[in-house]
């Protein structure tokens, strides 16, 4: 297996969580240091960070040689009023992929949402707040309609299972795969968090992977989200997501699971609170991280 690696805003510190802070990063600067570091594709990040069209990203993009390959979209997929009004987001960022020919998927994802934040990275608590019945059949509808409305124009769509949304479990994803023909933007680290197995989950779905986030999770930290000592969004904040090689993912194993994946692997380390004065010391983790994946 040989992905192409790219790089995402929120290994930086710039994603939805800190989209409203004046302090982060800045983009010709992050965008410098993903070159520099190798990468040749990088994902569109929040709203406007790379900007606020496609014209604009192409400008900001363009002198570092760097291709678009995927966007993320939250939907709010357990409320009709709710996911109709986000079809207008995902439309604008199904608009930016296909303009500037983008390489990767839409990367569609249940929202984070108040229910699922208190149960997230708790197995029970995810059961007990699961969608079922009718309410998960509209759920999975609301997914496969957004992957249809990005199909027909022309870009490719993924679902992200993802911590504290509606789908996070393997027995949520499961059901997902079987009621949908939607593919898995599949990421190692939010697979573990929701109670599932990275490896197990390559080697059985794999032909229905078609993007890749690759992040390790610090099991100390996972540990104390389950006894309930931390929240999951404290737990961000304490380094769930930690430096490759040093928690819970195998990464041999489940790179040797995925088979002949050729994809874009997008390598993440979600980080909070992400200054410029930082910016030396995350680079040299993204360095280690580097080593870690290409050792494998």
């Amino acid at each position: 297996m040989t992905p192409r690696l790219a790089s995402a805003p929120c290994t930086w510190g710039v994603w939805e969580r800190t989209v409203d802070r004046d302090d982060l990063i800045p983009p010709k600067l992050m965008l410098e240091t993903v070159r520099e570091l190798g990468y040749t594709g990088i994902e569109l990040g929040p709203p406007s960070y790379l900007g606020a069209d496609a014209d604009a990203v192409l400008r900001t993009l363009d002198p570092y040689g760097l291709e678009l390959v995927g966007a993320f979209a939250p939907l709010r997929i357990a409320d009709e009023d709710g996911f109709r009004a986000d079809l207008d987001f995902l439309d604008r960022t199904i608009a930016i992929l296909a303009a500037t020919g983008a390489h990767g998927p839409v990367v569609l994802a249940g929202d984070e949402n108040e229910i699922r934040l208190a149960a997230a990275g708790r197995p029970d608590a995810i059961r007990a707040t699961s969608l079922r019945g009718d309410d998960f059949k509209r759920a999975a509808e609301r997914i496969q309609h957004a992957a249809e409305r990005a199909r027909a124009a022309g870009v490719s769509a993924a679902f992200h299972p993802h911590t504290a949304t509606y789908i996070e479990s393997p027995d949520e994803v499961s059901a997902l795969l079987d009621a949908t023909d939607v593919s898995i933007a599949f990421d190692t680290g939010h697979t573990i968090v929701g109670g599932g197995d990275p490896v197990e989950f390559a080697r059985t779905a794999r032909d229905r992977i078609s993007h890749l986030h690759l992040k390790d999770v610090d099991p100390n930290v996972l540990a104390r989200v389950r006894s309930q000592e931390l929240t999951v969004e404290q737990a961000w904040e304490s380094g769930l997501f930690c430096e490759f090689g040093t928690g819970a993912v195998d990464f041999p194993a489940v790179l040797g699971a995925l088979g002949d994946f050729a994809g874009w692997a997008v390598v993440e380390q979600d980080r909070v609170a992400v200054q410029v004065d930082d910016l030396p010391a995350v680079r040299a983790v993204e360095v280690r991280n580097l080593a870690a994946l290409r050792g494998v």
